[in-house]
């Protein structure tokens, strides 16, 4: 993809767009509640992304890049100025990134949920189910029994399989991270 972007080629922005579209909108919509307003700061994040195509030597400076514009742009959107110091030297967006531990956190944090929601949409059905209604629903094991029809039983023996074979995609690490983002979705 970098090879097409760098040569002007629309099919390398296609698929980046394709691979950071959904993440830089969770992302933004972290910092701004207005989807439109997410759309716009996403789009205008790729618009800058084209005017520079040239620059780009890797994927994670592409996506450091994305980052750093979309999160600059929320914050001249939450402060209704444009007094945010631009970076343009592509250089200095890994080195930005890298300054800023909130936004790194947040990146690592769409990252992480955007795998988790892949790994979850390739459960079985009642996995899922039972997954949603623990962790987003914040729902007791007789409350999910009673709309599910399961015996508690059943619904800990989906709760085990479906974070099994979660554990089985994802190593000890990641799963720290799964278990305390689906704990987050809860508050």
């Amino acid at each position: 993809m970098i090879k097409f972007l760098n040569n002007g080629d629309e099919a390398g922005l296609v698929g980046i767009y394709r691979l950071y579209y959904k993440p830089l909108i969770y992302f933004v919509q972290r910092y701004i509640r207005n989807q439109q307003e997410a759309e716009e700061i996403v789009s205008d994040a790729f618009i800058k992304l084209w005017e520079r195509r040239e620059n780009f030597a890797s994927m994670e400076r592409v996506k450091a890049f994305l980052y750093i514009c979309a999160k600059n742009r929320c914050l001249n959107a939450l402060r209704g100025t444009s007094l945010l110091k631009q970076v343009e030297d592509i250089q200095d967006y890994d080195h930005a990134l890298s300054e800023d531990p909130e936004a790194l956190a947040k990146i690592v944090r769409t990252e992480l949920f955007k795998a988790i929601s892949e790994e979850i949409q390739r459960l079985p059905e009642k996995q899922r189910d039972v997954l949603a209604m623990i962790f987003v629903e914040d729902m007791s094991i007789d409350e999910i029994s009673q709309q599910l029809r399961m015996t508690p039983s059943a619904i800990y023996a989906n709760k085990s399989r479906a974070l099994a074979t979660l554990r089985e995609k994802f190593d000890a690490l990641d799963m720290l991270f799964i278990l305390a983002a689906l704990l987050e979705l809860r508050s």
